[in-house]
């Protein structure tokens, strides 16, 4: 009996944190989405499955139907390459040595993969639609503009989600509407994965891989693990930080474009998320030797959520579990697949549809490529704790003031021909740590007067620097400036206000156990105002972005901003917005802030480096190298600076420093690792050095496009502008030739057409 109530007990503790996170979703203050599921029982089921041949077809594509595995199948009329939502070649009837048939595993005759929360398990658990809806469910048919709509019904959990495949001029498109999804309100969809096996490879297979941008970009070769292989996938443009995180997590590089793809032999794919990206993960099925092919696919996000701990005592083995929002977006899942022929079948390809796509769509214009031969980012200040008779305080601690910018400025200036961008980050009342919105829109007093400023911004004007101010216009934890952490924050899906750990726009991680609000998404454009101004007023060149030009994050208080929806949105407002009285560079940027900006500085130049992953290869430099003027991550900040300049010179950019000039011991205590490795005095003989070698090459390559990038089986890593140049890097311990010229180990060439 007590073991009866102690188990009624446990549940009843659920019962009452689930409402305690669900139960204000109904609340007035909730305006992200007011859109459900429909009840399943209102499933009006259409017509049977189309029959076998074509369904539809342009001057480019041809749409049929496979009747015996319930495929969609696209023929690329150009070249003749087939493409579906299973391995072609697992399409073929094969038999073993004793003549018996060898049978796919389920998974790659799915279509779609459906994510679904299990009321008897608290948990989240997958539908297979080649299982649970081919085979033991039912599909049916709508014919629709170029096109066909499939419905899979899944019975048993009394679910059913529609897919629509199109055919464009110059891709075919698959897209699933959240609206019209079917489910029962107590087995709910939390997600959807289109097509997990149309961006497929056999295992093994020669001149064929995968590409994700992870980083700058990775490459994958689909090798054979295992039998289970290598399951994984990373949010497009990082995960929604208003999400609960209760494990601890390596330092890894983010997801800035919403791409991947897949060559194979003479042909491959390109797959771009053209809506809803911000709630999509590229994932990967690597290695498998029981589904005996890998993949890389879309999955997307549905339904807001937050985690909890398993409350102590509760039975079940889950060790975190899921709380789920009553509603869903509203906005399509769209995935639009880019065939590629012989010309364009490699990542360089990729990189030059994918910047086509952005040129056509208006999301990336041509700009002229500036001198700038390096980018100083100067730290201001940094909070410390102190202590008076014993009582804690805080004070300014000054890293480097207006006065010692403008010397650092002069010794630049100086010793570097060419043009340079200095940025100002962590000048306001607060440092680099979080305070009021935009550092208070201000230079703190502890680092300069107007005087100091006005000689600041005179001296980078006549010497030809750029001078720009740093602005954190998304995290504080102090009203000001008009912006209240109680009144003008992002709210969870409960309508709660979203408490989060401190992140460092010096090393981009989560440090400390300080806590910060998110600014309300309907407040961006105001804060990116104030910003400009700011920076009019002091006579600065313009504005540096931070944290908006890369963060992903859920505000349930502004409409269509649910599950991270509309960031990019959002942010483009804001952009734009400023754009009309002053310039804009970003930090790291995503491709939507990047495609705005007049300089991306930290653009990423590795990758998170996963064990599947083949090399790096500088994709996003590739995308955007010869339309927006770019810096490569702060060198000295990287674990291996030779490399990290390597890097840098590869893609044909200049490297960026993060740096301060005081530095004393206590500071070692503050939550910023970065602190000790930038002090000026110890590296500035370095940096001399280090700009002038890579401005001979930047300049070799000023306004070009790399045309082309290879990596030779020997290692050396070859980049090809579109004026002539090459660039062979050789990261090896050997030395190594190219057209019979020595590239010595850790070294590089240039070569001039």
């Amino acid at each position: 009996m007590k073991k009866v109530l102690r188990t009624l007990s446990i549940l009843l503790s659920i019962v009452i944190i689930v409402s305690l996170f669900t139960g204000c979703s109904d609340s007035g203050s909730k305006k992200a989405s007011l859109v459900k599921t429909k009840p399943y029982k209102e499933l009006k089921q259409g017509n049977e499955i189309p029959s076998e041949g074509v369904i539809t077809e342009n001057d480019r594509f041809s749409m049929s139907w496979n009747s015996f595995y319930s495929q969609v199948v696209i023929t690329d009329k150009k070249n003749g390459a087939v493409y579906s939502t299973m391995p072609i070649d697992a399409m073929e009837i094969k038999y073993d040595a004793d003549g018996y048939e060898i049978m796919n595993n389920i998974q790659i005759e799915s279509p779609l993969i459906v994510n679904y929360y299990n009321p008897e398990t608290l948990s989240e658990e997958k539908l297979y639609a080649a299982s649970d809806a081919i085979r033991d469910g039912k599909i049916f048919s709508e014919k629709i503009e170029n096109g066909i709509k499939i419905t899979y019904v899944f019975s048993l959990q009394k679910i059913s989600v529609p897919v629509e495949y199109r055919l464009k001029s110059d891709s075919f498109q698959i897209s699933v509407n959240p609206k019209e999804i079917h489910d029962d309100g107590e087995s709910f969809v939390t997600g959807v994965a289109i097509a997990p096996f149309l961006c497929s490879l056999s295992n093994n297979s020669t001149d064929s891989y995968f590409l994700i941008p992870d980083g700058s970009g990775a490459v994958i070769n689909p090798q054979t693990i295992d039998h289970i292989g290598r399951q994984g996938g990373k949010r497009v443009y990082g995960e929604d930080i208003t999400v609960n995180e209760f494990t601890l997590t390596s330092f890894e590089e983010k997801m800035n474009m919403p791409v991947f793809g897949q060559k194979r032999g003479d042909n491959g794919v390109l797959a771009i998320i053209t809506s809803s990206a911000e709630r999509a993960y590229i994932n990967w099925d690597i290695g498998s030797n029981a589904k005996k092919y890998s993949s890389v696919y879309p999955f997307f996000k549905i339904r807001g959520y937050n985690i909890i701990k398993r409350p102590s005592g509760f039975m079940m083995s889950l060790a975190q579990i899921p709380i789920f929002d009553d509603y869903i977006v509203e906005e399509p899942l769209t995935v639009e697949y880019h065939t590629l022929g012989k010309e364009n079948a490699s990542y360089s390809g990729m990189a030059s549809v994918y910047r086509d796509y952005l040129l056509k769509s208006n999301k990336l214009k041509k700009q002229e490529e500036s001198d700038v031969t390096g980018v100083f980012r100067l730290l201001g200040a940094t909070e410390q704790k102190t202590f008076n008779f014993g009582v804690p305080s805080t004070k300014l601690a000054k890293l480097t003031t207006i006065e010692e910018a403008e010397e650092i400025s002069k010794y630049l200036s100086e010793n570097i021909e060419g043009e340079i961008l200095i940025e100002l980050l962590g000048f306001g009342e607060s440092g680099i740590d979080v305070g009021k919105i935009g550092g208070g829109f201000t230079i703190a007093d502890e680092l300069g007067d107007e005087d100091d400023i006005s000689s600041l911004a005179r001296f980078c004007k006549d010497n030809k620097i750029k001078l720009f101010m740093n602005f954190d216009i998304l995290g504080f934890d102090e009203s000001g400036n008009g912006f209240s952490p109680s009144d003008d924050s992002a709210k969870s899906y409960d309508g709660q206000t979203v408490y989060l750990n401190f992140y460092s726009n010096i090393s981009r991680v989560t440090e400390g156990k300080e806590k910060y609000v998110l600014l309300s998404r309907d407040k961006l454009v105001s804060a990116a105002v104030k910003s400009g101004e700011t920076t009019n007023k002091y006579g600065f060149d313009g504005v540096s972005l931070s944290s908006a030009a890369h963060v992903s994050y859920s505000d349930y208080s502004t409409k269509g901003c649910g599950v991270s929806g509309l960031v990019s949105d959002y942010v483009t407002k804001a952009y734009k917005t400023l754009a009309k009285n002053t310039a804009v560079i970003s930090n790291k940027a995503n491709v939507y802030s990047a495609g705005l900006s007049s300089f991306i500085t930290d653009t990423p130049i590795v990758s998170s480096q996963y064990d599947i992953a083949l090399y790096d290869v500088p994709f996003y430099q590739m995308v955007f190298k010869g339309y927006i003027p770019m810096s490569g991550m702060s060198v000295n900040l990287m674990a291996d600076y030779d490399i990290a300049v390597l890097k840098c010179i590869e893609a044909g950019i200049s490297p960026t420093f993060t740096l301060s000039n005081n530095y004393d011991n206590s500071l070692a205590q503050t939550k910023h690792s970065a602190i000790p490795v930038s002090r000026f005095d110890g590296l500035k003989e370095r940096i001399v050095q280090t700009v002038k070698e890579t401005s001979i090459v930047t300049q070799k390559v000023k306004g070009a496009v790399i045309k082309n990038h290879t990596v030779s089986e020997n290692g050396l890593r070859i980049s090809e502008f579109d004026n002539g140049v090459k660039i062979a890097v050789n990261y090896t311990q050997q030395d190594l030739t190219i057209e019979e010229k020595l590239v010595p180990a850790g070294k590089y060439i240039v070569l001039e057409g």
